[in-house]
């Protein structure tokens, strides 16, 4: 099943209790693979995100798409995603600085994307 990146933008993503914790704002594609390997999280509680004014950059790897729902589900509970990595809703994202990537990456219990050999 596929989906243009353009209709990932505003989907909603879900926890693992099933909720909606935010939806999709951005999409990063590694050139060399074509694969998904981030996103930008914008929370879904409209007041957490007008008051601090946040998004949240998460590896692709914990984005699992829901067929029972369909849906796109989070394998992180909202208190992971509040503890976790965030920046400034406006502003750029160094998508390829690598000591931030492994801090984004152990945060979650992940390897960094380049570390992962590929199946095909």
């Amino acid at each position: 099943m596929l989906i243009s990146a353009r209709k990932l933008t505003g989907t909603p993503l879900l926890g693992t209790d099933g909720r909606r914790v935010g939806s999709i704002e951005e999409v990063v594609i590694d050139r060399q693979s074509g694969q998904l390997i981030y996103t930008l999280m914008a929370p879904s509680e409209e007041r957490e995100r007008t008051r601090r004014g946040l998004a949240y950059p998460l590896p692709w790897q914990l984005v699992v798409y829901d067929r029972e729902r369909s849906a796109f589900r989070l394998d992180a509970d909202a208190e992971q995603l509040k503890r976790g990595p965030s920046t400034e809703a406006d502003a750029p994202v160094n998508w390829e600085d690598r000591v931030w990537a492994e801090r984004l990456h152990e945060h979650y219990g992940l390897q960094p994307y380049w570390t992962v050999r590929s199946s095909s």
